[in-house]
């Protein structure tokens, strides 16, 4: 009990220094998948922010894959493009169901066309209606209900970070989408930014329901924000 009061649950990381770290690595509260290229003291950091063992796998040949990858702690989603090794390994690394899915449209951004968390996920209505055959196919993967709705921003899932137990979200959403979203994914929801005023929250963060890791530019105004929705305890 004492190691965990004292485990810490967030930090800035940069990768090569570039501050849109949630490109490069995605957190569930089981696994976290990271692309290659953090150096090793950031990764010592992130296991111990994160709580849960980490992976290092490139997708495609390419480390960006808090974009291409849509997961949950149930499943695993990849673009059409990944070979069947890829697939293999992810497999045998995370023990859990991992499938191809594609869309008419952003084919390969799965990360950021999804909002996810493992109570279900999230779709802008424009992309759902073209693609009605990927419903059954998250819900299979990730075993959670997709709902889709008509949100301001289409790729609903680089402008909002959600885990377990909150969602940041960007600061132009309205109410009704943000009680929207806290109705559906049911957790509480506010307004922030990450990297000195970014709104697009997934892109500089990396988070699970054990903490968070956000862009070396983030301000402390910033991180506390994002601690009172993401991790504080009720």
């Amino acid at each position: 009990m004492d190691k965990e009061k004292s485990r810490q649950t967030f930090a800035s990381i940069d990768y090569r220094g570039n501050w849109n770290i949630g490109a490069y690595g995605l957190a569930t509260d089981k696994f976290a998948i990271f692309g290659e290229g953090f150096r090793p003291k950031i990764l010592e950091q992130a296991k111990e922010v994160l709580n849960v063992p980490i992976y290092i796998v490139n997708i495609m040949d390419e480390p960006i894959v808090g974009i291409l990858l849509a997961s949950n702690s149930n499943g695993v989603l990849v673009p059409p493009q990944v070979s069947d090794e890829e697939i293999k390994l992810l497999r045998s690394l995370l023990d859990v169901p991992v499938e191809r899915l594609s869309f008419r449209t952003y084919e390969n951004a799965l990360g950021n066309i999804l909002l996810v968390n493992d109570k279900a996920a999230l779709i802008h209505e424009d992309i759902m209606s073209k693609n009605k055959h990927a419903k059954k196919i998250i819900e299979d993967v990730l075993d959670v209900e997709v709902v889709s709705y008509k949100f301001s921003f289409v790729t609903i899932g680089s402008v909002v970070g959600a885990n377990n137990r909150g969602a940041l979200a960007h600061p132009l959403m309205t109410d009704d989408e943000l009680r929207f979203i806290s109705e559906t994914l049911k957790v509480r929801v506010g307004k922030g930014t990450v990297n000195l005023g970014s709104p697009y929250i997934r892109s500089g963060m990396i988070l699970n329901s054990f903490g968070f890791l956000v862009g070396l530019k983030t301000t402390g105004l910033e991180m506390h924000r994002a601690y009172e929705i993401l991790l504080r305890e009720e």
